[in-house]
């Protein structure tokens, strides 16, 4: 299954409810993550930008979506980035795929090399 990074940012009045009577969130979200046929890997609290940083394991994008569609619709969530991770094995395979494929992509400048601005319009 395809692993996904979410940094996320609680809104203030769900900050204060877990100030006021403490709330295990990682069972909470790991809940949702299940739910969508997901598996919760981590769930870290961090100092900075962002409140929380999750990772998790979804069958695919849309239920990498779904997931953190339910957490904002519930109203806990205000915001969040998810990032697609790759594994090494995945970007090993991806690398061999790249270069067993012939390619004719030249870069600008390979394109241009040699070329001399003579100067007009042509």
């Amino acid at each position: 299954m395809p692993f996904y990074m979410t940094h996320a940012n609680f809104t203030e009045e769900s900050l204060r409810a877990m100030v006021r009577k403490p709330s295990n969130r990682p069972e909470a979200m790991a809940k949702i993550v299940e739910g969508h046929g997901g598996r919760m890997r981590e769930f870290f609290w961090v100092f900075g930008e962002h409140d929380v940083v999750t990772i998790y394991e979804a069958p695919n994008n849309r239920a990498a979506a779904a997931i953190f569609m339910a957490l904002i619709a519930a109203g806990a969530v205000k915001s969040h980035r998810t990032t697609v991770l790759v594994t090494n094995e995945e970007a090993m395979a991806a690398m061999k795929a790249a270069g067993s494929v012939k390619s004719s992509y030249t870069t600008p400048r390979e394109e241009w090399e040699g070329w001399h601005d003579e100067g007009g319009e042509g």
